[in-house]
């Protein structure tokens, strides 16, 4: 019997993608085969990761910018959606990192962290970047189309997946980012 893609997420990868497993050792087949398996981890994230969450999580004080520190969060649905990030990053042996980024409705120019898992993806940000220039890839991802980014010097892998609450609208994009060679921390 065949395999057919995700009628809703055709983008995404088949079912069936292994989660877990060896890599090939050529540099261009691992990108490309961490891509597939963060596109088939993406998939089974958005049955995890509970966009509605997403959507109300920050009280509604909070959503319009004041200050940099100012966040106000609802504590019950903020637990509830980073208890899914951190499982979705336990789904698989890469060193993988989920971050759910939102667009401020009154700087549509910038994208803000709305919240992180375990760490800040490593790609696109990082330790005091909570807002940034959206590459072009999470634009599309705002705009509801599932893309994947590679960083030049080859050390990172993201997939930005539309996060689509029970409304179908787009509320936020969960960026799924592996490192293509073991994190290296260091305690102090």
């Amino acid at each position: 019997m065949p395999v057919l893609p995700n009628r809703r997420f055709p983008e995404l990868a088949a079912p069936g993608t292994a989660l877990i497993g060896p890599l090939p050792e050529d540099a261009k087949a691992r990108r490309e085969a961490v891509t597939q398996r963060l596109l088939e981890l993406a998939r089974v994230s958005l049955a995890i990761v509970d966009a509605d969450a997403a959507r109300d999580c920050l009280l509604p004080t909070a959503r319009v910018s004041i200050s940099s520190d100012d966040f106000g969060y609802d504590i019950d649905l903020c637990n509830q959606l980073r208890k899914g990030l951190l499982l979705v990053e336990r789904l698989s042996d890469l060193d993988v990192v989920s971050t759910v980024w939102r667009i401020p409705p009154d700087k549509p120019e910038v994208a803000e962290i709305l919240l992180a898992g375990t760490s800040y993806t490593g790609q696109v940000s990082g330790w005091g970047k909570m807002e940034i220039e959206p590459p072009a890839e999470m634009r599309k991802a705002f705009e509801g189309e599932t893309t994947s980014l590679s960083s030049a010097d080859g050390n990172w892998s993201s997939v930005f997946v539309p996060l689509r609450d029970s409304l179908d609208d787009v509320v936020g994009v969960l960026e799924l980012c592996a490192a293509m060679k073991p994190a290296q921390y260091v305690m102090i």
